[in-house]
């Protein structure tokens, strides 16, 4: 398997095919990263959070269990798991969160998030799509009796790997969170990917002018 880093507060697309496998690993403690995935054929088919917590009967999918498209088939599957705990209940960070954003040392005050550099990722892939929820890895959310939900601290450890196998032709972008704050603390970190031998993987963020290594194409 190629590796590729992705930077902090950056995002990557790369194409995968039916079949193959690849893994996010967050090299430091406790970095999330998020996760979307796209029909290659029919970029309107791609992963349903609301789907996948459904089919699985989990808000903390794991080893076995699918990314559910819209139309309600597979996109992948978890194939190994060294964390055990992610969440597919919040979506991605935006703009207008990391504006004037409180954290425990200061605030976070950013042009975007998780969504624009995934966005960024996935354009250069020819993909003018809406980034829907994400898979959020490495996150760990909590629901209490009475409905309340939030955010805990990640409890991944560094070297941690979730491994896919792609059940379809499919785009994959992957974002290193950039929201400073209780799951990844206030001390971003990157996040690697591991792909198929000669995978291109187009890595962006909206803190680059121009993005990427310098025009946001594959590499």
């Amino acid at each position: 398997m190629d590796r590729h880093r992705v930077p902090p507060m950056s995002g990557a697309a790369f194409e995968v095919d039916a079949g193959a496998t690849f893994a996010v690993v967050t090299p430091e403690p406790r970095q999330v990263a998020d996760l979307v995935a796209y029909d290659r054929e029919d970029p309107a088919v791609h992963f349903e959070q609301s789907y996948t917590r459904d089919l699985n009967g989990t808000v903390r999918p794991t080893t076995g269990d699918v990314l559910v498209a819209t139309d309600g088939d597979p996109l992948a599957t978890i194939t190994a798991d060294d964390c055990g705990v992610h969440d597919i209940m919040f979506g991605p960070c935006t703009g207008w969160m990391l504006t004037d954003r409180p954290t425990a040392d200061g605030r976070q005050d950013e042009p975007g998030g998780c969504r624009e550099n995934l966005s960024l990722a996935l354009s250069a892939y020819g993909l003018d799509v809406r980034v829907p929820d994400t898979l959020n890895l490495f996150q760990a959310s909590t629901v209490a009796e009475d409905g309340a939900f939030d955010v805990a601290e990640s409890v991944a450890a560094a070297g941690d790997a979730v491994t896919f196998r792609a059940d379809r032709d499919a785009v994959v972008a992957v974002s290193a969170c950039s929201a400073k704050g209780v799951a990844s603390g206030t001390t971003l970190t990157p996040i690697d990917l591991r792909v198929p031998p000669g995978t291109d993987v187009a890595i962006a963020s909206v803190h680059d002018d121009p993005p990427g290594d310098g025009d946001g194409s594959p590499r």
